[in-house]
């Protein structure tokens, strides 16, 4: 069935999911030829990308990372920020075909392919309140400004039919923008380039190993040998040595011997592969370590807790903010939605528990709090809602064990 039903913005009708990723052609700029091939002789797009290795590692790490993070939705009032209970169900079951985790997934992967995440708003409740999103390939999308109010216009086709939705029914996430442009700007478009020397560099080692085109060695002999014999001396070696798709050549006829065979490392093969490898990690911020590159020292930090809070902070914060603004911007004023990232930054047990005590005995954790943040209940007679402070902690002048006020 088509993904396209008539939605209007007072409407309760639903669309049905589609794959989010459809087929499409290359883009054509300055750095690729009238082929659409890069300079490495490589045609560049979002389905063949991901089969590069790094690029696959870099989007479904990030993907992954975020997906399997909390989502809650909160009410603040005043200083005081309250949990929303029960969760609305946009967060939970963002439509009947796709948890929350999977939905999260497709968007993540919207961004960091294409720079554009799109979910249409399929439904709402009585009050206005969207209850379901359904994602979009960006693919099938294309934005206008309406002539009248100027606002946005999306524009989805699939196949033959089109649909066009207005801001309201749509929720739109650019990846990275220009002043000036309403799409975000892809990644993969914009470093073509290094994506095509890396799925250069893969399919010469491919072929190197697999095929063999070159020979290994070569058998010299001053006298000219027909063809029967040349193919003789051939299998005689191989069985003798056991080559098998590296065959050696045959010469005669007083031919010398040059090398013909260039190792990957003089043709700098490896080397190359490596670069490209953090070349394409540095494109998506991603820790080389994370995705198995631990040829070379990391400064992200020197352990663990450290490596993985410079992850949060410089590689999924940007991206959670973005998803954070988007969907909080769908619930109830004053309701907003984050990202709970404290799974990802937790340090060791013993780093943990020192952490906790200095922040019970200072004062400003409890008990029960502290069990919150392991996922423990409360302690059952509620005794773990009250906070301690040391004896010898107060006011200048005051006898906290006599509760005397200071001069």
């Amino acid at each position: 069935m088509s993904i396209f039903r008539k939605l209007t913005e007072g409407e309760h009708r639903s669309i049905s999911y589609q794959d989010v990723w459809g087929r499409g052609g290359y883009w054509n700029g300055g750095d690729v030829d009238n082929t659409g091939l890069t300079k490495a002789g490589r045609l560049v797009n979002q389905d063949n990308a991901l089969r590069l290795v790094t690029v696959w590692a870099c989007v479904s790490l990030i993907a992954d990372a975020v997906g399997s993070l909390p989502l809650d939705a909160y009410r603040k009032s005043g200083t005081i920020r309250q949990v929303v209970n029960p969760t609305p169900t946009l967060l939970t079951q963002p439509n009947t075909e796709q948890t929350r985790p999977d939905f999260v997934h497709r968007v993540i992967a919207s961004m960091l392919l294409s720079g554009n995440s799109y979910s249409v708003i399929s439904r709402r409740v009585d009050d206005g309140t969207p209850v379901e999103l359904t994602p979009v390939s960006p693919r099938h999308v294309r934005i206008e400004r309406d002539p009248d109010t100027k606002r946005r216009v999306y524009v989805v086709t699939d196949g033959a039919e089109s649909q066009r939705f207005s801001d309201y029914q749509m929720m739109h996430i650019p990846l990275f923008t220009m002043p000036g442009n309403d799409k975000g700007l892809s990644p993969i478009e914009y470093a073509r380039q290094a994506i095509g020397l890396g799925m250069a560099t893969e399919e010469f080692g491919s072929r190197w190993f697999g095929e063999g085109a070159n020979p290994s060695s070569v058998l010299e002999t001053d006298a000219n040998l027909d063809e029967n014999q040349a193919k003789i001396l051939k299998q005689r070696f191989i069985e003798a040595h056991g080559a098998r798709n590296r065959e050696p050549a045959v010469l005669s006829g007083g031919v010398k011997w040059r090398p013909i065979t260039i190792s990957p490392e003089d043709s700098q093969f490896l080397e190359t592969r490596k670069f490209q490898t953090a070349e394409i990690a540095r494109l998506y911020r991603v820790p080389p370590h994370l995705i198995g590159d631990v040829d070379r020292s990391t400064s992200w930090g020197s352990g663990i807790e450290e490596q993985g809070i410079g992850f949060v902070t410089y590689t999924l914060a940007p991206i959670l903010q973005r998803i954070e603004l988007a969907l909080s911007a769908l619930l109830p004023k004053p309701q907003f939605v984050k990202f709970n990232v404290d799974a990802l930054m937790r340090g060791s047990s013993t780093n943990r528990a020192d952490f906790y005590l200095k922040a019970r005995n200072a004062g400003w954790m409890n008990v029960d709090e502290i069990r919150e943040k392991e996922d423990l209940p409360p302690v059952p007679d509620g005794s773990g809602s009250s906070f301690i402070q040391p004896l010898n902690f107060g006011p200048l002048g005051a006898d906290p064990s006599k509760g005397t006020p200071p001069p």
